[in-house]
C-alpha cells in the first residue's frame, strides 16, 4: 500500500539514495546557483521576469487551479524546460501561497539545484500547512541531511513512518541514516521492510547487502548483491556491485 500523499515525490530522491547505504558518504553542500536558478533568484520578489507568454499580464495560466499549475510545471520539466517550471511554480505560489503541494514541488526543484536553505523554507511551510503528509517529512529529511542534521532528519522519517508505516522511501532513507550511524541492526530492520514491501525494487537489496556485510553475514550479503544484479544487470550501480562481489567472493572473479 502506497501513502495517499497529496504532494509530489520527485525522482531525484530515489535516484540519489543508493549511495547512502555505503560506508562513506560525502555530505552535500550548498553551491552557487545554476544559470537556471540565477535568473529565477535575481528578482527580490521572485516574480517571473522573462519575456513572452509568461509575463504577468499575459500569463496563460492566470485562471488555472493550483493542481493544474502543478501539472503545467511538471510538463515543463518533462520537456527539459526547468526555467519555465520554476516560473510556473513561483507564479502559482504567488496566487496560492497556502498550497502545500506547490511548495513541495518547488522545494524539490531547489534541492535539485542544491539550494537547500530555500528548499527547507518551502518544506517547513508546507508541513505547517499539511502536517499529515508523509512525503513532506521524507523530503524535508533530505534537506536536513544535507546540512548534517541527521538526528532531525531521522525524526522526520520517524514521523513519516508513523503516518504511513508502509512508505518505502521513508524506511529506505531511515535505514541509510542508521547505517551511517553504525546502527546496523536498526538499518537492517528498515531495509528488510523495503524488500518486503517492494521486492522488485533493486535498491533495497543493494543497501541490505552492505548492512549484512557490516553485521558479518557475508553469505547473505553476497546473495543480496547477486539478486540486485538479476534485477538491474545494466544499472549504473551494477559495476559497483560486481566489484563488491569480487572482493567478497573471489570465486566471482
Amino acid at each position: 500500500m502506497r501513502p495517499k500523499a497529496t504532494t509530489h515525490l520527485l525522482g531525484w530522491f530515489a535516484a540519489g539514495l543508493l549511495s547512502l547505504g555505503l560506508a562513506t558518504v560525502s555530505m552535500a553542500q550548498e553551491t552557487e546557483p545554476s544559470e537556471v536558478m540565477k535568473s529565477f533568484l535575481d528578482s527580490p520578489t521572485q516574480q517571473p521576469a522573462t519575456a513572452g507568454a509568461h509575463r504577468q499580464k499575459n500569463d496563460p495560466h492566470v485562471n488555472l487551479s493550483a493542481q493544474k499549475m502543478a501539472q503545467v510545471a511538471l510538463q515543463h520539466l518533462d520537456e527539459s524546460r526547468p526555467q519555465l517550471a520554476f516560473e510556473t511554480l513561483n507564479s502559482a505560489i504567488g496566487k496560492y501561497p497556502d498550497n502545500a503541494m506547490l511548495l513541495s514541488l518547488r522545494a524539490s526543484l531547489f534541492l535539485q539545484n542544491q539550494q537547500t536553505s530555500m528548499a527547507l523554507a518551502d518544506l517547513n511551510r508546507a508541513i505547517d500547512l499539511n502536517p499529515h503528509d508523509p512525503v513532506l517529512y521524507t523530503n524535508r529529511a533530505q534537506a536536513l541531511r544535507q546540512f548534517g542534521r541527521n538526528d532531525d532528519a531521522r525524526r522526520d522519517l520517524d514521523e513519516a513512518i508513523k503516518l504511513e508505516p508502509e512508505f518505502v522511501a521513508a524506511h529506505f532513507n531511515r535505514g541509510s541514516l542508521y547505517y551511517e550511524a553504525a546502527k546496523f541492526d536498526l538499518a537492517l530492520d528498515d531495509f528488510n521492510r523495503c524488500v518486503e514491501l517492494e521486492p522488485d525494487v533493486p535498491a533495497g537489496y543493494f543497501n541490505r547487502a552492505s548492512t549484512f556485510d557490516a553485521l558479518g553475514e557475508r553469505e547473505r550479503a553476497i546473495s543480496d548483491l547477486q539478486h540486485f544484479l538479476t534485477l538491474e544487470p545494466e544499472a549504473s550501480w551494477a559495476q559497483i556491485a560486481k566489484d563488491m562481489l569480487k572482493q567478497w567472493d573471489p570465486a566471482q572473479s
